[in-house]
């Protein structure tokens, strides 16, 4: 007596429509954590192995010295990008703060938790990359 993943799925959308299940401060509140800490996640993998995403698929981008920074650069922008979400989630949905302060305090608080969530340890340098070393990172 088994009832499928569909099944429950059709009955589920039956009941309240996908917009009435989106707009439920719960399941806002739940996805939108989810997406800063996927976002986190996977910035941080770019940013310690920043080649990792371009082995297979464009191996001749790795010649030149200045992509590993450009995609550490990138990285750190995702990074800071699922800080604010996470900070924006705390604040508005749990907290309900609002107003310009809230804006300056989330941009200042996701800057500096993206800092410390920068990965300690990073791949390996290759020859002539000038890009980042663990000597710049904070103990």
């Amino acid at each position: 007596m088994g009832v499928s993943i569909g099944a429950l799925v059709a009955l589920m959308m039956d009941m309240t429509g996908p917009a009435e299940l989106l707009s439920n401060p719960f399941v806002g509140l739940v996805l939108r954590v989810a997406l800063g800490s996927y976002v986190i996640y996977m910035a941080r993998n770019l940013y310690s192995n920043p080649t990792i995403y371009l082995q297979k698929s464009a191996q001749w981008v790795l010649d030149y010295p200045w992509v590993r920074r450009l995609l550490r650069g990138l990285a750190c922008f995702c990074l800071w990008g699922g800080c604010f979400i996470l900070a924006t989630v705390v604040a508005v949905q749990v907290v309900s703060v609002r107003g310009n302060e809230l804006a300056v305090a989330l941009i200042a608080l996701s800057a500096v938790a993206a800092w410390l969530l920068l990965p300690r340890h990073l791949a390996p340098r290759s020859e002539g990359d000038s890009g980042l070393d663990n000597s710049q990172r904070p103990s």
